[in-house]
């Protein structure tokens, strides 16, 4: 019940200043908007810097990827082998090198999960560092073209291309950024 007399005695409190003259003259309007649009997606997708990432997470990948694939043909290599020798061998030392053999691939398989993981943090990593830069130019842009509201287009339905900054946020970050150097953390 005191809840309900507060929560009354607040109501009137706030109604009655909202509809005091004095208050509704100090209180300003807020500006009025002046919008533009930004295609995040694709700015990030066009430039350089992404690109510069993009073909260096490939190059390490691959050499990771015959790295992987060269321990994975001597494994293959050695459980051939192991099997033509099988015959040769007591039934324990048999056992005993083939759960070596085992152990060993499933510490590769772990060893190629890892590097993969490693692979998407960097790239992550990197991706945020640059869409840090490219904030910091539309934030710019926007300053120096007063315009007080950027929103991304993947969040408009209708929009008339005048409000678009996409191209010239591009132009910013590529002449700000054209290469970024990837720095991949190794938990091996």
């Amino acid at each position: 019940m005191i809840r309900l007399v507060g929560a009354v005695a607040f109501a009137i409190a706030i109604t009655s200043a909202a509809l005091s003259p004095a208050v509704a003259q100090t209180t300003s309007k807020p500006p009025v908007p002046s919008i533009a649009i930004v295609d995040v997606e694709s700015v990030m997708r066009d430039s350089l810097a992404v690109k510069s990432a993009r073909s260096q997470i490939d190059v390490i990948a691959k050499d990771l990827q015959q790295d992987i694939a060269g321990e994975e043909e001597k494994l293959r290599s050695e459980e051939q082998k192991l099997q033509q020798q099988r015959a040769l061998l007591s039934p324990e030392k048999y056992a005993e090198d083939r759960q070596a053999l085992q152990e060993r691939a499933a510490a590769l398989q772990q060893r190629a999960r890892s590097l993969r993981q490693t692979l998407d943090r960097g790239m992550a990593k990197t991706m945020q560092r640059i869409q840090i830069v490219l904030f910091e130019e539309i934030g710019k842009l926007a300053e120096e073209m007063d315009v007080n509201l950027v929103l991304p287009r993947s969040q408009i339905v209708v929009a008339i291309d005048s409000f678009n900054i996409s191209e010239a946020a591009l132009a910013r970050l590529n002449a700000r950024l054209t290469e970024v150097d990837m720095a991949l953390e190794r938990a091996e």
